[in-house]
């Protein structure tokens, strides 16, 4: 009976863990995804496409998945920071989970910057948030702020707009 629940929770883990793989993996796929359907008005001449990570715990899943890809006819280029003071130039930024007040200083270093900022925080979107993921049953979805990404001079296509969810300020 012992040797049946060790089993059974190895089992559980395993599942769980893969669950976990899985569920970043399609969050890592969807970031650049949805930025092939925003122009970048303030794109300053790159010659790379720029896709920040802040505290990402898989941060191998977004170099396997973007290795010798290219966005907007660029290649792309991840960055992995842990301070928001190391921030430099990007086209997106991917935010893991992280508390409110976190939250709060990175959403107001990156207010007026020609950023897409991207995460599956809570209330990301109504906080000013350009897109947040987020799962209903078990399908992913997008929240997407239009006037953070007006003010941001993203210009959203409306095949994503239609697939979103539409936040206007703070309302949805």
């Amino acid at each position: 009976m012992a040797l049946f629940k060790i089993i059974f929770l190895i089992f559980i883990i395993f599942t769980s863990l893969n669950g976990y793989e899985s569920e970043a993996k399609l969050k890592a796929v969807i970031v650049g995804k949805v930025a092939k359907y925003i122009t970048f008005q303030d794109d300053k001449g790159s010659k790379e496409f720029v896709i920040t990570i802040y505290k990402n715990k898989c941060a191998n899943t977004f170099d396997n998945i973007y290795k010798d890809v290219k966005i907007n006819n660029k290649p792309v280029k991840i960055v992995y920071i842990d301070n928001i003071e190391d921030l430099g130039y990007t086209n997106v930024l991917y935010i893991s989970k992280v508390n409110s007040a976190t939250l709060s200083k990175i959403l107001e270093k990156t207010k007026n910057k020609n950023i897409v900022t991207i995460s599956s925080n809570r209330g990301f979107a109504q906080k000013g948030g350009v897109i947040q993921l987020y799962f209903v049953s078990q399908k992913l979805k997008l929240k997407i702020n239009t006037q953070s990404a007006t003010q941001k001079n993203l210009k959203i296509g409306s095949t994503l707009l239609r697939v979103a969810d539409i936040v206007k300020g703070d309302k949805v």
